[in-house]
Formats: C-alpha cells, sequence, structure tokens
C-alpha cells in the first residue's frame, strides 16, 4: 500500500502545474460577474503554457466562454471540465497486446530520438512484465552509444530477464533477428528491443527503424507488435515533429511518456491523443525500476480537475 501510495504521488508531480492553473484560472472566471478580454487571454495564456497547445487551449476557452453565458444554478465548471477533458482521452485504452494471438511471441519495439529514456525504459518494462509472467527478453539492439548496452544488460539482471546483445559494430536489424532467434530457443516468449536514438531529420536513420520494424514484421503475428514511441514530456511541439517524422517509418501504436516526475506540464497528454492520434500507454515516473506507472486517463483528468487525495 505505501509503494502505491509513493507511485502516486510522483505521478501527481506531472499534473501539478496545470493543476494549479487550472484551479486558479478557472474559479476566478466561473465567479466573477464583468470580464474583460484580457482575462480570457490569460486563461487561454495559461493553457498553452500547460502544453495543451493554441487549438485545443482556444477551443476550451470559447467552450467556456459560451458555458459561463448559460450558466445554470448549481452548475460546476469542474464537472464541465471533467467531460470536455475525458472526451478527448475517450478510448484510451493503455493495455499492450488486446488483439495478440494466444501463445504467440510478442515484441515490444521502442523508438523515439537521443536522451528521451529508452534504455530506462526498456528496463522498466522487462520488470512490468516479468511480475506478470513473462518470460522476458531484452535486446540491445542500440549500436550507436556504447554505454547503452551495458546499461541494458545492467537493466535486465535487475529485472531478472534474458539478454541478449551483438557483436560490436554489427547491424542493428541483424542483431533483433538474431535476439530473435535466441529468444524463441530460450523459450522467452516476450521481447523487448531497444534501439538507438535517432533524430527524427535524419534520413537515413529513419530508413534503418523502417528496416527493423520490417525485420520484427516477419517474425511476429501484426497483432503480437507494439512499436511505442517514447517522448520526453517535456517535449513540447517537439513531440509532434518526432511522431510525425518517426511515425513515417515505423507504424506507432501508442506513446509512453518518460521523466514524467520532473518538470512536465501534463497538457501534452491531450495534444497526443487528438492530434496524433495515438493511445498513452505508460508513464515513466522516476528513475527506480519500479517506476513505470500504466495510464489511466479517468484517473488524470479528475487529477486536474478535482481536489483528488492520494488513495
Amino acid at each position: 500500500m505505501e509503494e502505491k501510495r509513493g507511485l502516486f504521488r510522483k505521478w501527481l508531480k506531472g499534473v501539478e502545474k496545470i493543476k494549479e492553473g487550472v484551479k486558479q484560472q478557472f474559479s476566478r472566471l466561473w465567479v466573477a460577474d464583468t470580464l474583460q478580454d484580457e482575462d480570457w487571454e490569460a486563461l487561454e495564456e495559461m493553457l498553452v503554457q500547460a502544453d495543451l497547445g493554441p487549438n485545443l487551449a482556444l477551443e476550451l476557452v470559447e467552450e467556456f466562454q459560451e458555458m459561463k453565458k448559460q450558466k445554470v444554478e448549481n452548475g460546476s465548471w469542474q464537472d464541465w471540465l471533467y467531460g470536455k477533458l475525458g472526451s478527448i482521452l475517450e478510448g484510451n485504452d493503455s493495455s499492450l497486446f488486446s488483439s495478440a494471438q494466444s501463445g504467440g511471441m510478442k515484441a515490444i519495439l521502442l523508438a523515439g530520438i537521443n536522451g528521451v529514456g529508452k534504455t530506462t525504459l526498456a528496463g522498466k518494462l522487462a520488470r512490468y512484465y516479468s511480475l506478470q509472467g513473462e518470460e522476458v527478453a531484452l535486446i540491445a539492439a542500440d549500436t550507436f552509444r556504447a554505454a547503452a548496452v551495458d546499461q541494458l544488460e545492467i537493466w535486465a539482471e535487475r529485472a531478472g530477464c534474458f539478454f541478449f546483445k551483438g557483436s560490436p559494430g554489427a547491424d542493428p536489424g541483424s542483431i533483433i533477428y538474431d535476439g530473435i532467434e535466441a529468444a524463441r530457443k530460450k523459450n522467452r516468449g516476450f521481447v523487448i528491443i531497444d534501439t538507438a536514438g535517432r533524430s527524427h531529420v535524419n534520413k537515413n536513420l529513419l530508413a534503418e527503424l523502417e528496416k527493423m520494424g520490417k525485420i520484427v514484421q516477419k517474425n511476429f503475428p501484426s497483432g503480437n507488435i507494439e512499436n511505442l514511441l517514447v517522448i520526453d514530456a517535456m517535449a513540447g511541439q517537439n513531440a509532434f515533429l518526432q511522431a510525425e517524422s518517426i511515425g513515417k517509418a515505423l507504424p506507432l501504436n501508442g506513446v509512453i511518456l518518460s521523466k514524467w516526475d520532473s518538470q512536465a506540464k501534463g497538457g501534452i497528454v491531450f495534444r497526443i491523443k487528438k492530434e496524433l492520434a495515438l493511445p498513452i500507454k505508460f508513464l515513466g515516473i522516476g528513475e527506480k525500476i519500479e517506476d513505470l506507472q500504466p495510464f489511466d486517463s479517468d484517473q488524470f483528468v479528475k487529477a486536474i480537475v478535482y481536489d483528488e487525495e492520494v488513495p
């Protein structure tokens, strides 16, 4: 129970800024009798700074203005905002492999730019699914950063799972292929692949990622593959440039937001779901191996809008 409370507190850190701004601005505007254009502009600015983006921020302000005009007795801006934000995240499925073939091997391929924490998340995912009874194999396909292989091996030891690395200088595609074969021989049915960080504007690196994706596709049924984009929760507008470019090279199934416990503003979740139509799967909420939280959209919206207590 104490571990659960601790994880919730770390998770809550990622919504503190947007929660504070929402409570202050919406509450003030809701009870005010007379408002100026500057008041609505301040609300819009707060929403943009919380990473909701200009389009969604304007949409919320305009709908809130209309709602205030039609204000009914005992009405609640919290209930309206809960419904509005909840509708954006409606249908967000944080589970993986919902359409997987029973008994078949499964694969998670992690992609993203440099420095977003893919290797760390690979280790956390290995522990998470090992605790659920999966026989996990970690494949080190990051051939650009020598320390990444050593780092992933340490995570594999902590998670208690099988680890595979290729020969120095080997092609990452061949490492993935050999790693899948090694996992199959070891009866490890759950493969997690760590790839090198790649700039979303480097065509050669994106072509290499596309090749890696095709190798995975040839070895697993489509329902048994999860291509997940790892995004720094502080990325802001860059997150969408990354997703657009990487999504052209690799069919993406969802997003993991890393570094949620740092200075994340929270609003990026709504933009990803609304503008990219990609489900949020997990939040990385700390540096420890257990600091990984499946994304609960209803709990997330309630934490922003209402004064939720730590369960």
